[in-house]
């Protein structure tokens, strides 16, 4: 099959339906629940507390660095296949079965992590959820121009993003009638480690019914679709691999894709980062409210309900100035929150709440925090749609995750190796994995800059 006839069957959108964007935009709201319990809130404390209890018994530093290599390798995996399923997903023509498909491999296998304390199969679980749920976010990502006009885009991945953050916000005001049951405790320093509310197994189920619940409406989505009959699967297998052969040789002509995808690189790795460790990071590196699980969960929906506010207008940013410029702003909004958060654990034992400069700064750094992790996503997928051919939206989609997941399993490795100080010098650890990841986003916005928009 030619390039012409290939080109002549994709058909992106070119109205924008407010009730089919609703209904993509559901999938945002559903995922981010998984992604806020059980990757943000618990899967990290989680595994502590398996690791430092019997028959393990291993130090707190200890399973912060096994943590970290059992991330970085399944990353590794993520990112290998990301591109063969971003080319597939181009020689299908239609994303959302995939989508639907992975879901129910993330809701079983999350909802299985309540029901063992077993550290090998706790983590098997988790690899599972999480692959699919990574591969999720690809063919998500990659029915923006399928299910929303050109001009739009920008502004519908905003609103995506933002309207996801409700997924938080639900999730986690449904989490705090299970936390007052008993909180975790996942620092010794603190006291006894105990799983409290993650010792139960509804607490990993029921955000999974709100995922399957919340996620409904996406059935209902309707997706631009290739105009001709899915070829066989060994012919649509082939087609799919050497068009990602031919992308490889020809990613030279594409100069800004391959600088982007460098830059995205060391980007992304702050935002993977906060995600994976935004608990600890609050009760045990800030000691906010004395290290409570419910105070962290309350800093959370404020800066959750920033990133509601804020990524929508970013996206809109984005629409009005281009994706290079909403990264600048991005990158100055994480400066920002970074350089108060390193302020904080260096300088205060813990953060009391009420009317003191500590908790005012607290909240100011997780505000700008939200808004900036929302605002890496939308940035993201407003350059991947400047600068990918419309009959490579989902390949070029796939290779910024794979920037991505290469980025994310850098970043718990490195921040893992940092936290093993923790046995020696307690939370200042925290301070010292932030300064890192911040010289690595330093890195990647400056990369960014030499990106120039190319007609797609």
């Amino acid at each position: 099959m030619s390039l012409d006839i290939k080109n002549e069957e994709i058909e992106v959108e070119t109205t924008t339906s407010k009730r089919n964007v609703f209904c993509w935009a559901m999938y945002d709201l559903a995922n981010t629940i998984y992604s806020m319990v059980i990757v943000s809130l618990i899967i990290n404390r989680y595994v502590l507390v398996i690791g430092q209890l019997p028959p393990y018994g291993l130090s707190y530093g200890s399973v912060s660095f096994l943590f970290g290599v059992v991330a970085f390798v399944m990353q590794i995996g993520i990112a290998i296949c990301i591109p063969i399923l971003g080319a597939l997903s181009d020689n299908v023509g239609k994303r959302k079965p995939f989508v639907i498909s992975l879901t129910g491999i993330i809701i079983l296998f999350a909802g299985l992590l309540g029901f063992s304390h077993d550290l090998t199969l706790v983590f098997l679980f988790y690899i599972i959820a999480n692959i699919a749920y990574q591969f999720s976010l690809l063919f998500y990502d990659a029915m923006l121009p399928f299910v929303a006009k050109r001009e739009d885009i920008g502004k519908v991945a905003g609103f995506g993003v933002a309207w996801g953050y409700f997924g938080t916000i639900i999730s986690l005001f449904i989490m705090l009638p299970l936390i007052a049951l008993g909180d975790i405790n996942s620092d010794p320093d603190k006291g006894a480690v105990v799983y409290g509310y993650t010792g139960n197994w509804f607490t990993f189920v029921l955000p999974m019914i709100l995922f399957l619940v919340f996620a409904i409406p996406f059935l209902f989505v309707r997706e631009k679709q290739k105009k001709s009959k899915r070829p066989p699967i060994g012919k649509l297998i082939g087609n799919t691999f050497k068009q990602l052969g031919s992308t490889f040789k020809d990613i030279r002509k594409h100069k800004s894709m391959l600088i982007f995808i460098i830059g995205y690189f060391f980007v992304a790795d702050i935002a993977n980062v906060i995600v994976l460790y935004m608990t600890p990071i609050v009760t045990d590196g800030l000691i906010l409210g004395g290290g409570s699980t419910t105070w962290a969960i309350f800093f959370i929906i404020i800066a959750t309900f920033s990133a509601v506010i804020f990524t929508y207008f970013i996206g809109k940013f984005g629409e009005k100035y281009g994706a290079k410029k909403t990264f600048y702003l991005v990158g100055a909004l994480w400066g920002l929150a970074l350089t108060i958060a390193i302020v904080l654990i260096f300088t205060t034992p813990y953060i009391d709440i009420g009317a003191n400069l500590p908790f005012i700064f607290s909240i100011i750094m997780g505000m700008v925090a939200g808004a900036a992790l929302g605002g890496t996503w939308t940035a993201q997928r407003i350059m991947v749609v400047e600068l990918a051919p419309k009959e490579k939206f989902g390949e070029f989609f796939g290779f910024s995750k794979l920037s991505g997941k290469l980025s994310s399993a850098l970043g718990p490795l490195i921040w893992g190796t940092v936290m093993i100080t923790y046995d020696v010098i307690g939370k200042a650890a925290y301070g010292w994995a932030m300064i890192s990841v911040g010289i690595i986003l330093a890195l990647g916005i400056f990369i960014l800059s030499f990106v120039q928009k190319e007609s797609s």
